[in-house]
């Protein structure tokens, strides 16, 4: 069977995010989508960009409680600087897992260097998915709760029921996760033996597990309570109550990987999820292009950091002038 092309993959994603956005701005009045934005206050756009660079350090805080049980020694410093530079090439690499690899690939480097060769990549992998996992198990958990306590909003059946449904489904997951190290081999594929260890690893350090849970769980609640303030950038009242829902059912839909980095998708969530509070369709998607301009201009933090760390130190340089 042949493998899919990556750059056929990557135009088809392309053809949607542009095709998303077309359809949507020729279904808005582009004189009052210019004046939206015109009129916006962006000192209310500074405080969000405060407030999402907080919640990105907290969420490097989120990633130590989970390489810790598997043995990575990396200071907490260096574990920040990873994180954002993988949040730069998450935001500009044409898929979402590029920040993921860079994170992979700094903190394996990371660990040969203290412990010597042979330090498995396998290792780092599967930290970062854990912190990828219980991200967005937590941001399930957000939406499900947020539909659930304020039922008074029209949110549309099957997605209110898919929501549940998935909250549900990963608690149940959760449950069982602990058993898994009994039903992998023992002896195997060295994978599948990293994967039993890492798992055995967590169940003796279930506490890390919890601590990073609620670390995501505080997150995600912060990153709600961002989309009020820039509701007000746009002078537009969205209640906190109704952005327990909004932002998670958003942000599930824009990790589709059926478009570049959530393109189109992220902006047509916005735009059907403010339009049942009655917000019109214009500030809707400039709701989600202004929080996309958030998210770009910390991310570049990320970007600054891979640039320092690339560059020669000033000893070395010294060293080569002599």
């Amino acid at each position: 069977m042949k493998k899919a092309n990556p750059a056929l993959i990557l135009l088809a994603k392309v053809l949607v995010s542009v095709g998303l956005l077309v359809f949507f701005f020729t279904r808005v009045p582009i004189d009052r989508f210019l004046h939206t934005l015109a009129s916006a206050d962006f000192s209310y756009i500074g405080i969000a960009l405060i407030v999402y660079l907080v919640c990105q350090a907290v969420s490097s805080v989120r990633w130590t409680l989970l390489a810790r049980p598997l043995g990575f020694k990396t200071p907490f410093k260096d574990l920040v600087e990873y994180y954002f530079i993988g949040m730069f090439f998450n935001l500009f690499a044409p898929g979402t897992v590029g920040g993921d690899v860079s994170r992979v690939y700094y903190l394996s480097r990371d660990q040969e260097k203290r412990q010597g060769k042979g330090w498995s990549v396998t290792t780092a992998v599967l930290s970062v998915f854990a912190d990828r996992a219980i991200g967005m198990v937590a941001l399930v958990w957000v939406g499900a709760v947020g539909l659930a306590l304020f039922p008074e909003y029209a949110v549309p059946a099957a997605l209110r029921t898919l929501t549940i449904a998935l909250a549900i489904g990963f608690f149940a997951a959760g449950l069982l996760a602990p058993l898994l190290p009994r039903i992998l081999p023992q002896d195997g594929h060295p994978i599948v033996v990293k994967v039993r260890l890492a798992l055995r690893s967590y169940r003796a350090h279930w506490r890390a597990i919890l601590q990073a849970i609620f670390c995501s769980l505080g997150i995600h609640l912060i990153q709600s309570w961002m989309h009020v303030i820039m509701g007000w950038a746009l002078h537009i009242n969205i209640p906190f109550s109704y952005c327990l829902i909004v932002y998670p059912l958003v942000g599930i839909f824009a990790a589709l990987p059926i478009s570049v980095n959530g393109f189109g998708l992220r902006e047509g969530g916005y735009l059907f999820m403010l339009g049942i509070i009655g917000i019109s369709a214009e500030k809707g998607i400039a709701f989600g292009l202004l929080l996309f301009l958030v998210v770009a201009l910390d991310s570049l933090i990320g970007g600054i950091v891979f640039l320092m760390k690339k560059a020669p130190k000033p000893s070395i340089l010294a060293v080569d002038k002599n």
